[in-house]
């Protein structure tokens, strides 16, 4: 019993040990396979590599050292642990040599150090985000420091550690689907998360620029949580300048925008509350992203920075408060802003046109008539000298038998409230062979009745509004319910533009023209670049000038004033 007891052990370790010896060499293949396929950008390059009986592959002392064309993809750490889908998985691969991507990979990189991170950080003064901490604006307003040392760390009772990067892809190849998730652990400042889902993603996509046209983002989600430090940022930044907390964030805040105007960008008032919200209660920002999948990325850097942003349908949320949309503004010029500029107040050439009311004139006959209905006497009206007197509007006599009824009905709405004597306006005065009919004191607290004007037998046939000029096609609603022939139509005029061909764009460099949309919008400006796949127009801004690249797919027609 024992002795089989003894043999099953050692079989069991004989077993283990040659799995382990065969994951050894599955890693190692691995290894090798991973620097093969990141050979063209640099050389990869570890100290020793192992696996695990979980499938993954962990290569310790990791350098990537790239060509001179890509130097800011330089990286250490400590460690690379490959997930793969498993043990199995592991020793299939190795045993048949796969060389193929696989449809599931995940990296896991610790102690990373990217010297192209803090080459980015010091580009500027302040920097736009700590190289250590990542936390952006980091020192912004917190004194005469650049950036935050190991001791105002220890002041903040904060250990700085190295951060954890996650990286993981899952690619269907059915449908080219690709689904990315990048992670980095911050501990004692924040996490950083990206989730995105790209589509069209295939294998010619890094050397083919037609493969990269056809890449689309279906969705992005980034999202920043903050670890506690910047409520410790702000206390440690308020002793540092001899403010409050308040005092600072406020100060902090306005350091922010007067930076980013700088940059000639503003962003709206909702996106800076939030900001305002996240420096003092801490918590977590997201952005969620639903961008149009009808406009490729690779084209994003030759349209308007704004349009770009208007496709990608950022919104903001800050914990679990209603989201806003992430709105900023790309200036030609800079411009003064304390708090944001929002929408409303912007000029945009792009934005659909505003809806004027315009309300019609006055009726000159039914303002009379409510001028006699009111207790004060109207002031008299002037007759033109080239137009018809009007009919009157007071009672006919009843000596005219045909318009009895019609009187009978049509006496409240002109009889006159009992008032103090009054001027009766010309427009007023009874016509020859006419006498006006003494008003009823009763019929006065009567409310009007509410008559069709076209079958009021005062209103009919009388114009509602001064004549229209000659050869205006307003001549039969001018007129009433008679019917009339409408004058010749005079000359047609010239129009003040001509409508060209995109051909005829190619020598009209600096001219100001109106481009047409397909979308119904019109785009007014000068231009100053033509290529085959758009035109680059410099339009006029309220704060200054802009430049739009406008396809030529968009365009619907093309206006160039005319010369002389």
């Amino acid at each position: 019993m024992w002795k089989l007891l003894r043999n099953l052990l050692l079989s069991a370790g004989v077993l283990a040990l040659g799995v382990k010896l065969a994951v050894w060499l599955a890693a190692g293949q691995q290894a090798q396979w991973l620097a093969d396929q990141v050979k063209r950008w640099g050389v990869l390059s570890w100290s020793s590599a192992s696996g695990s009986f979980r499938g993954d592959v962990i290569l310790s002392g990791v350098q990537f050292r790239p060509v001179a064309s890509a130097e800011a993809a330089a990286f250490s750490a400590s460690s690379v642990k490959l997930r793969t889908p498993g043990l199995v998985w592991l020793l299939t691969r190795a045993i048949t040599r796969n060389a193929d991507v696989p449809a599931e990979l995940g990296l896991r990189l610790e102690d990373v150090n990217l010297p192209a991170l803090r080459k980015l950080a010091n580009e500027n003064t302040p920097p736009w985000f700590g190289a250590q901490s990542l936390v952006p604006f980091e020192t912004f307003a917190c004194g005469a420091a650049a950036e935050l040392k190991a001791a105002d760390f220890a002041s903040m009772q904060v250990q700085p550690r190295t951060p954890l990067l996650n990286l993981r892809y899952r690619y269907d190849a059915t449908s080219h689907n690709l689904e990315l998730d990048l992670g980095i652990e911050n501990a004692p400042f924040g996490t950083l998360t990206l989730r995105s889902e790209l589509r069209q993603i295939t294998a010619r996509v890094l050397d083919d620029a037609a493969a990269r046209e056809a890449v689309r983002i279906a969705s992005a989600d980034f999202s920043y949580r903050d670890s506690d430090f910047l409520r410790r940022r702000n206390q440690f930044c308020a002793r540092e300048t001899g403010v409050d907390v308040d005092g600072f964030i406020e100060r902090h805040v306005n350091a922010v925008q007067e930076r980013l105007k700088t940059s000639h960008i503003v962003p709206a008032e909702g996106v800076v509350d939030m900001y305002r919200q996240l420096l003092s209660s801490g918590g977590e920002v997201k952005l969620l992203s639903l961008p149009r999948e009808d406009i490729a990325p690779a084209q994003y850097d030759t349209y308007d920075p704004e349009e770009v942003l208007r496709w990608l349908n950022l919104t903001a949320r800050h914990n679990d408060a209603p989201p806003v949309l992430f709105k900023l503004f790309f200036l030609a010029e800079p411009v003064e802003a304390l708090a944001g500029i929002d929408l409303a107040l912007m000029h945009d050439p792009l934005a659909e046109p505003d809806i004027v009311v315009v309300r019609p004139e006055e009726n000159p006959v039914l303002a009379t008539t409510v001028a006699v209905n009111s207790t004060k006497p109207s002031a008299p009206v002037e007759k033109p000298n080239n137009e018809t007197p009007p009919v009157p509007i007071a009672t006919p006599a009843a000596a005219n038998p045909t318009s009895t009824a019609a009187t009978t009905a049509a006496a409240p709405i002109a009889t006159p409230k009992p008032a103090a004597t009054a001027s009766v306006p010309n427009s007023m005065a009874a016509a020859p062979g006419q006498a006006p009919t003494p008003a009823s004191s009763g019929a006065a607290s009567k409310p009007p009745a509410r008559l069709d004007p076209r079958l009021d037998p005062r209103l009919a046939g009388l114009p509602s509004a001064p004549p229209p000029p000659p050869g205006s096609t307003a001549a039969l609603v001018w007129q009433g319910p008679r019917i009339d022939r409408l004058p010749e139509k005079s000359a047609t005029h010239e129009r003040p533009f001509a409508v060209v061909a995109y051909e005829a764009l190619n020598g009209q460099t600096g001219a100001r023209v109106v481009l047409i949309t397909s979308g119904g919008k019109e785009i007014e400006g000068k231009v100053t670049e033509v290529s085959p796949a758009g035109v680059t127009v410099s339009v006029n801004r309220e704060t200054g000038q802009a430049r739009l690249f406008v396809e030529r797919a968009r365009i619907l027609e093309i206006r160039i004033a005319r010369r002389g």
